[in-house]
């Protein structure tokens, strides 16, 4: 128990009646008698208080999607055959980006009181929700509180909200081409797919002459996009990640790309791998599909964490030749270096020709707008002079992968799943792999 916002009020009301000059002496009985009753309506809220029972339901854990706001219901029931007025404070762990919220509503007896608090996912991780403290007032005199829920889990995990979008599209997409004939030019890789009649606009190099010769007609081989090919991704966890772009970091961009490629590569059937380093390489999950394995993915890369530590690109390479048996599309998310592009390249001839590297860049906003920014003063000329030779020393490093033979795509964090995924797709259309 500890006292209401309306007690302090009459308290102070009492105190400035007590001022009265002692001309009246009747007024020090008033103010003495109405201490009294104060303190006793006070007590007799307090007893009313202590006997009402309070049931708080809200889910065991919460998931929610990093750097997507949403909410956390909850509800509540009281004993009382009074309205109470309630009070409630959730304190949030630190994966949120708020400490804490407040909601103030109205309890009556027999209903329960919905309560929807908005929440927005600040880092990656799980973490423990503690009980919602409660402050329970009948009349105001006095304020019980108390928290009657157990304590919750708070998981915020990869932003899977644009994989449910992209899940959408694409089922609306099929579903919309049910019925039509596939033109053998789309998606046409090496797999053979079947055999079917010759029809105006395939093309000769695809006929299949013993087939027809038997048939006495013209007959055709179908093709389909190459499946269980590897896809290994790897995401860089060095102190250049850690920077952040829109309240997030560049690693969790990163983490919310690798999702959302993932998905993709498992619709188009091949298999997914993914590993993060720095210092050194750590293997998370394993090459494979299907809905497990996306589950293992989105939860190795929900827990992987960035830090002040050096991105090692040639640990990296090392242990990819001594890991990949077969030839696989390498998905590297990083952050180019600013003095040191030459360990880049030096790990893309590793991996160059057996593998085929695609480096997905994430630019650094600050860096480009420094560049070109026109300096007045000459402390924003040095600015200027610095950030563009920068800028010059990433694209020469990136003009140089692409001349090796590795695939290079620049795009801002925010929007590096889209690129990572537009870059695999044209990957599996052209048969580079």
């Amino acid at each position: 128990m500890r006292p209401g916002p309306l007690l302090p009020r009459c308290m102070a009301l009492l105190a400035a009646v007590a001022l009265v000059p002692a001309a009246v002496p009747s007024a020090a009985w008033l103010v003495a008698l109405a201490l009294l009753a104060l303190l006793a309506f006070a007590a007799l809220e307090a007893v009313l208080l202590g006997r009402v029972q309070v049931d708080v339901e809200r889910p065991a854990a919460a998931v929610l999607s990093l750097g997507e706001p949403d909410t956390v219901a909850l509800s509540l029931r009281t004993s009382a055959r009074r309205p109470l007025r309630v009070v409630l404070r959730q304190v949030w762990p630190a994966l949120l980006d708020a400490p804490s919220t407040t909601r103030e509503g109205l309890v009556r007896p027999g209903e329960r009181l919905e309560m929807v608090l908005p929440v927005r996912g600040w880092a990656r991780g799980r973490a423990t929700l503690d009980s919602p403290h409660l402050a329970l007032r009948l009349w105001g005199l006095v304020e019980r509180v108390a928290a009657p829920a157990p304590p919750a889990e708070v998981l915020v995990l990869p932003d899977l909200g644009a994989v449910r979008g992209l899940h959408d599209r694409l089922n609306r997409f099929v579903l919309r081409g049910l019925g039509s004939r596939v033109s053998a030019r789309m998606g046409k890789g090496r797999e053979f797919d079947r055999l079917r009649d010759y029809v105006t606009g395939d093309e000769l190099r695809d006929v299949a002459w013993k087939a027809s010769a038997r048939r006495g007609k013209l007959i055709v081989r179908e093709y389909r996009l190459d499946r269980s090919q590897e896809v290994l991704v790897c995401l860089d966890r060095g102190h250049r990640m850690s920077a952040r772009v829109a309240s997030l970091t560049k690693l969790d961009h990163a983490v919310n790309a690798a999702v959302m490629l993932a998905y993709i590569a498992n619709r188009m059937e091949d298999k997914t791998a993914l590993l993060s380093f720095a210092v050194e390489a750590q293997m998370g999950v394993p090459p494979g599909r299907g809905p497990v394995h996306l589950r293992r993915f989105t939860d190795f890369a929900a827990s992987v964490k960035g830090g002040s530590l050096h991105t090692n690109y040639l640990v990296l390479a090392a242990d990819l030749r001594r890991r990949l048996r077969h030839r696989a599309l390498v998905v590297l998310f990083t952050a180019l270096p600013e003095l040191e592009p030459d360990s880049l390249l030096r790990s893309l001839r590793l991996l160059l020709p057996q593998h085929l590297p695609l480096v997905v860049v994430l630019r650094d906003p600050d860096l480009r707008a420094a560049a070109e920014m026109l300096p007045s003063t000459a402390e924003e000329l040095g600015r200027t002079l610095a950030a563009r030779d920068l800028a010059g020393a990433r694209e020469q490093a990136v003009r140089e992968a692409r001349a090796m033979g590795a695939l290079v795509v620049e795009t801002d964090p925010g929007q590096a799943g889209t690129a990572a995924m537009n870059a695999y797709i044209d990957v599996k259309r052209r048969q580079l792999l």
